[in-house]
């Protein structure tokens, strides 16, 4: 009798630790399971192919920005040229601010997912009417599609010396594929980079030279009041006099870049310019900048570096650091 007992004891024990084997090879086949869920959860909230596009293929580009209440911005690429148009206005488009925001969206790259759904587009910025949507083609083909979304800036922890060698802060944006419902947060300020006017994608050159190159300006006044400044030697001389070389050295400078946003769509000029500046140099074609009084307190400028291009200036803005008096640059 104790022997089948015992046998009996003896089985149960061993039916115990084979029930115990099964059950913790099944929950360490959970764990493990349950783990590669939650890892393939984690990762799958970042989609780090929000942007694929091939910036040499792209011809074609469609902005519709918030600050622009959504009308459609449109850039065309023409061999290594870009247009931009808005409505009935097209013009030489900024071929640098092209390349800049190529490069914004290919940098880009998600932090993590904010939203999942349609109702928190509001909250990020990312709806039709709040969002600045950008569409870029290859031909007839949409290779990307993107609702950027709201600014978030972030500034930089405090080092506790005063300010002294601190870091800049950063900008957080949000964005969603415009047919997904999806939200991610990235790093950068594409949200200020596109979400822009018109004319700040237009080409805003109106005079660019090396002031070491130059050797004669002339400037054509009303009134034969205008003069003519050479470079002799080292020395500037204005109708034969010396011209004073700090002032002349401040215009020089001034000559060397300037940019105008103030573009104008509606002039034409019917009658010769009231004043012109013509820049001539070594190493250089003559640049002319003509300008045309408009009224007492407006001139339109036209540069022969940006000839498709109409600018508007006040009597005191880059008019007059343009047409200079011969008052001023003598000694």
């Amino acid at each position: 009798m104790k022997q089948i007992l015992y046998k009996k004891e003896k089985m149960a024990r061993k039916f115990n630790n084979k029930t115990l084997l099964i059950v913790l090879v099944v929950l360490v086949g959970l764990f493990f399971i349950s783990k590669a869920l939650r890892q393939k959860r984690v990762t799958g909230t970042l989609d780090v192919e929000l942007v694929q596009i091939d910036t040499t293929e792209v011809n074609t580009i469609l902005l519709y920005p918030q600050v622009e209440n959504g009308e459609e911005i449109r850039f065309n690429r023409s061999g290594l040229n870009w247009t931009v148009s808005k409505g009935e206005i097209t013009a030489r488009a900024d071929n640098q601010g092209i390349k800049n925001m190529f490069s914004e969206l290919l940098s880009i790259s998600p932090d993590r997912l904010v939203a999942r759904d349609e109702e928190k587009w509001v909250d990020f910025g990312v709806n039709d009417s709040l969002g600045t949507r950008v569409i870029m083609k290859e031909g007839k083909k949409t290779v990307l599609d993107l609702m950027v979304g709201r600014f978030d800036y972030q500034p930089a922890p405090s080092t506790g010396y005063g300010g002294y060698g601190r870091n800049q802060g950063t900008g957080l944006t949000y964005v969603r594929k415009t047919d997904q419902s999806e939200v991610y947060v990235v790093q950068g300020f594409l949200a200020m980079s596109f979400n822009q006017r018109l004319n700040n994608w237009r080409n805003q050159l109106l005079l660019q030279t090396t002031k070491n190159n130059l050797t004669k300006i002339t400037l054509d006044y009303p009134a034969d009041s205008g003069f003519i400044a050479m470079k002799v030697d080292t020395v500037w001389k204005i109708n034969g006099f010396e011209a004073d070389s700090a002032s002349m050295e401040q215009y020089l400078n001034g000559l060397s870049r300037k940019f105008n946003s103030s573009f104008v769509d509606d002039f034409t000029p019917l009658i010769a310019p009231d004043f012109q500046l013509t820049i001539e140099g070594n190493n250089m074609l003559p640049v002319i900048v003509k300008a045309y009084r408009r009224s007492d307190d407006e001139y339109i400028l036209n540069s022969s570096q940006n000839p498709e291009s109409w600018f508007s200036s006040s009597s005191s803005g880059i008019f007059r650091n343009l047409f200079k008096p011969k008052s001023e640059l003598l000694q």
